[in-house]
């Protein structure tokens, strides 16, 4: 049984190293050859005494030489996936451990004591170090390789933290193959403690542990999607806590109940109880833990929206998007998470959720699955109602960015009209009065009339240009007629310029309530292109105005014209009146009428606005 046990833990890495070597990871694949050979050397050669000289030599040198059972898998832990540590730091770390490794070597070949007690007191055959020193080397090399044993356990963690896609399956692989060794260790403990110390059980479990790392470590390597580690792994990790806790708790109340009573049959009665009771609840905490480990909080769908709206309260404006992704990738423990449009992401790894909000799709969840893992029922169920909480989200971010946009927008629009405003006064009424203020300095030096009443007839012609220019300027600012006869007689007025070959037909309040400027302006200028555009393209007989006002302001132009097509393309006109009423946060559409010709309806919000310019007006 014992040298069948060797030639299998043996065999095994040496064959998967070699196939590792074939498939392009060079390190790794020799670091396997060498644990199946250390093992069959160390282990096969272990149950024989040599008496020769030159075997008590190899002996004494050798003496150390166990720590290579299990050296090399801890060297490939910190060199998986790729084959190399991984940072500059873990590198010295992993020279330290080797260092320490020699010096154990030669540390342990100087244990004179430990040579003789194995060899029926012997001395060793070589004169090797002081044993003060060889035991000081031994004792720093010793705890050098436990620091390398046990920081391989954190290098792996590291990874993992910065790992995603493929690299993060492989490095589960290696957690699942790692977790060999507690439960060997357990069960030879629960052997040589409980069970007798079974020899075949001890040498079938370290044969088993020593094949089963490196197999998981080629499986890693070679064929890391050949199932759902990830399942596996909780399921492992969920079990096997189960199992330990509660075998440790059996033997726990076994003894408590042995040492307070006496009575080891009782005791083993209120155990079974005990761990009957414990289980249930033991299972489901557990399972819980575990599972929010491997797979997030797809059993938890409240924390998770939780998660969610945490990470949306703590984030600014300009990363609220980056919040919401964030928080969804990581309550269902995926790689990463986006917001697309359209049809990106064909992938068969990335699993879209629509983001609707009052009906509107505003695009897809994106959600990019890890390879060798499929989203449960619970992970797709979990996804759409993070995906409905998000679709509020984004529409946020998204109106916030208009916003800014437009406020950007409104900040140079405003800028452009004082350098506009700037120029036409600088340019034209500014030299027209410095023309002005010269013809008057020169008729007032005249001595002659004649000459002096031409000079002031002319300083009167650049008077009236100067007011003429200035007039230009304000009638740019705003349309002059709006407050010389109000709103609607204004909108008759132009209507009246343009209506030739249609009728022309209006309805609205009489009074019109008070209006904020902007609002006045806008439906002035909307009113103004949507007749324009009747004149010009169509081909109507009538055309009726109507201006409605509550809490808003409503306005249609309808006509009985010939409409629009898809085909027919939409001009500059129609954008600057949809923009128009979008900079004052309302909307305007334009549309075909079902008894034929187009409808042009613009809303725009008043609110606040037209009362506060009533009550200052009440005041006046």
């Amino acid at each position: 049984m014992f040298y069948a046990a060797v030639a299998l833990s043996t065999a095994i890495p040496v064959v998967l190293g070699l196939l590792v070597v074939r498939a392009g990871q060079v390190r790794i694949g020799w670091l396997l050859v060498a644990q199946g050979v250390s093992v069959g050397l160390l282990l096969g050669g272990s149950r024989t005494t040599s008496t020769s000289t030159a075997g008590l030599v190899a002996d004494q040198l050798l003496s150390g030489s166990w720590i290579f059972l299990f050296l090399w898998l801890v060297l490939i832990a910190y060199l998986l996936p790729d084959g190399y540590p991984l940072s500059d730091r873990w590198r010295r770390w992993v020279l330290t451990g080797l260092l320490g490794a020699v010096l154990f070597l030669v540390g342990a070949a100087g244990d004179r004591s430990g040579f003789r007690q194995e060899h029926g007191g012997r001395a060793p055959p070589l004169a090797w170090l002081p044993p003060l020193v060889s035991g000081l080397l031994g004792s720093i090399g010793l705890a050098l390789v436990v620091a390398l044993f046990f920081g391989s356990a954190v290098a792996i963690r590291s990874r993992l933290r910065g790992s995603a896609g493929e690299v993060r399956v492989q490095l589960l692989w290696l957690v699942w193959g790692s977790l060999a060794v507690p439960i060997g260790l357990l069960v030879v403990w629960a052997n040589h403690f409980v069970l007798g110390d079974h020899g075949w059980l001890t040498d079938l479990t370290l044969t088993l542990v020593g094949v089963w790392l490196p197999v998981t470590i080629a499986i890693a390597i070679l064929r890391h999607r050949l199932f759902d580690i990830q399942v596996v792994l909780s399921r492992t990790l969920t079990y096997g806590s189960l199992v330990v806790g509660v075998v440790a708790l059996y033997a726990l109340l076994l003894l408590v109940a042995e040492r307070l009573g006496g009575n080891s049959s009782a005791g083993g009665l209120v155990a079974v109880a005990v761990v009957a009771v414990a289980v249930q609840p033991a299972y489901s905490w557990l399972r819980q833990r575990v599972e929010r480990w491997v797979y997030g909080y797809r059993s938890e769908p409240n924390r998770a929206l939780r998660l969610l709206a945490d990470r949306a309260d703590a984030a600014g404006p300009e990363s609220l998007g980056a919040a919401v992704t964030e928080a969804v990738a990581e309550a269902l423990h995926v790689d990463r998470v986006r917001v697309v449009t359209g049809d990106e992401d064909a992938d068969a790894c990335v699993v879209r959720t629509p983001l609707v909000h009052r009906g509107e799709q505003l695009g897809d969840l994106a959600v990019e699955v890890p390879p060798g893992r499929r989203l449960s029922t619970a992970d797709l169920s979990l996804l759409r109602d993070l995906a409905r909480y998000a679709a509020v989200l984004v529409r946020s971010e998204r109106q916030g960015q208009q916003l800014r946009e437009s406020r950007a927008r409104i900040v140079a629009g405003r800028e452009e009209e004082r350098r506009r405003l700037r120029q036409d006064l600088h340019d034209g009424v500014g030299p027209s009065l410095a023309a002005i203020v010269l013809k008057l300095n020169a008729a007032q030096s005249r001595a002659d009339g004649a000459e002096r009443s031409a000079l002031l007839a002319e300083a009167r012609d650049e008077v009236r240009d100067a007011i003429a220019e200035v007039r230009r300027v304000v009638d740019d600012l705003r349309p002059p007629a709006i407050d010389e006869v109000g709103l609607l007689p204004a909108i008759r007025q132009r209507a009246a310029a343009l209506s030739a070959g249609f009728t022309t037909e209006f309805a609205g309040p009489d009074p019109m309530p008070p209006l904020p400027a902007a609002v006045e302006v806008a439906v002035f200028r909307i009113a103004s292109e949507a007749m324009a555009n009747v004149a010009r393209h169509a081909g109507a007989t009538r055309c009726r105005i109507e201006v409605r006002v509550d809490d808003r302001l409503e306005l249609t132009v309808a006509d009985n014209g010939r409409g629009t097509d898809a085909a027919t393309g939409r001009g500059v006109g129609w954008s600057s009146m949809q923009e128009r009423a979008a900079e004052l946060g309302g909307s305007c559409t334009i549309a075909n009428r079902a008894e034929g010709g187009l409808l042009v309806r613009a809303v725009l919000p008043i609110g606040q606005h037209g009362a506060a310019r009533a009550d200052v007006e009440a005041l006046a």
